[in-house]
């Protein structure tokens, strides 16, 4: 987790919705499960877990592998609206106190009390247990009213590494929709998601949306940009982060160190994408975690930083592709550098500087090159 005074926070899962028109899906057709983005935050003594969306046994092994906690250390969860993915298993927090915004509170209320299909959809579990929320959650984590998805939706909003950070909820479904200043089909005022994602804009440095991995609240400044790129893991301590760079026509997967079964469920999930679609693969190690199951990507070209490739001309190793030596070209402009025997990867998005290395490296090398964010042998560090 980043740590400024007391605040941490930390993503433990990758959000993503059920269709994403901005991939081109159909809207009255599910592709994807329907998984919430969950985060847990700790000030100082206090921990809240905001949108729990994996059955209480998967959250509590996500919070062990990430925090180093279970579910006896929750002290609050907090959900962000009524609806069902917000809050799976929330009663099974044994010390948790339950809570949403009081505006949420009576919209369960009075869903209740008309009935029908979306009081069966949207009030399963324990919706009635959580009680009003207070305007702050702790002393330095406020609740933040964002209507749009639902008229009662709240995020939370905190600052931590120096930057302002939301926790939107759906009324900011993923990046794509933030872009677009659009909300999702079963938004209940389309006006009022608009609205609050203005409020974000203006009063945000980082976004984690309801259905997607974290983004810089100016998104708007590189929808345009010629470079995207996007985690497909979460990068528990020690993990090295797989990063997906699409640029025109190219698509670049750095680091492949998903399983195959796993890469092709990432690479669905957080881009629309089969493995197919892979133009270019960089590994930057050359050990069987960074080269297994690439024959996946069978219409990859595949390559390892310059210091660890083979000759050109030489057979490669039986059951293994070619590699090439990494160079960057004006349509990828990812460059890569040596940081005392640890590859980094190194690209520009959105005026930011991005770094993806294959393990921990040194934080004044990265600040030598203007890093904006790190992706070095665990979660995300924001250096400026």
């Amino acid at each position: 987790m980043e740590r400024t005074n007391d605040v941490s926070w930390r993503q433990l899962t990758l959000g993503h919705l059920s269709r994403n028109k901005f991939w081109g899906e159909d809207p009255d057709t599910q592709y994807h499960p329907v998984v919430a983005s969950s985060v847990l935050v700790q000030d100082g003594g206090t921990r809240i877990l905001v949108d729990p969306t994996l059955p209480v046994e998967e959250m509590e092994r996500r919070l062990q592998r990430c925090c180093g906690l279970d579910r006896t250390g929750i002290d609050i969860v907090f959900a962000t609206h009524f609806h069902t993915d917000h809050r799976v298993d929330a009663e099974k927090y044994p010390n948790a106190r339950l809570y949403m915004s009081p505006e949420s509170v009576r919209e369960a209320a009075d869903l209740r009390s008309q009935g029908g299909p979306l009081a069966q959809a949207f009030l399963n579990g324990a919706v009635f247990d959580f009680q009003a929320a207070p305007r702050r959650l702790s002393p330095n984590v406020a609740v933040q009213p964002l209507p749009g998805h639902t008229l009662g939706l709240a995020g939370l909003v905190f600052t931590s590494g120096g930057k302002r950070v939301l926790l939107s909820g759906d009324t900011i479904m993923n990046r794509e929709y933030y872009r677009a200043r659009e909300g999702y089909f079963i938004d209940a005022s389309q006006q009022k998601t608009a609205a609050s994602m203005e409020w974000a804009a203006a009063n945000t440095d980082v976004i984690v949306p309801g259905h997607g991995d974290w983004f810089f609240a100016d998104e708007t400044a590189a929808a345009g940009a010629p470079l995207d790129w996007r985690k497909l893991n979460l990068c528990a301590a020690g993990e090295e982060a797989a990063v997906l760079v699409r640029a025109g026509t190219e698509t670049l997967l750095i680091n492949p160190v998903l399983p195959g079964h796993l890469l092709r469920d990432a690479l669905f999930d957080a881009a629309g994408l089969e493995p197919s679609a892979v133009t270019r693969v960089l590994c930057l190690k050359n050990d069987p975690q960074h080269t297994r199951d690439l024959p996946v990507m069978k219409n990859a070209r595949f390559y390892l930083p310059e210091r660890l490739a083979v000759a050109p001309g030489s057979a490669p190793a039986p059951g293994r592709p070619a590699f090439e030596a990494w160079r960057p070209t004006p349509s990828l402009p990812v460059a890569v550098a040596d940081a005392g025997g640890t590859a980094v990867c190194l690209f520009g998005y959105g005026g930011r500087r991005i770094a993806v290395a294959a393990g921990p490296c040194g934080r004044q090398f990265l600040l030598d090159r203007g890093v904006d964010v790190a992706l070095a042998g665990g979660p995300e560090q924001f250096l400026s």
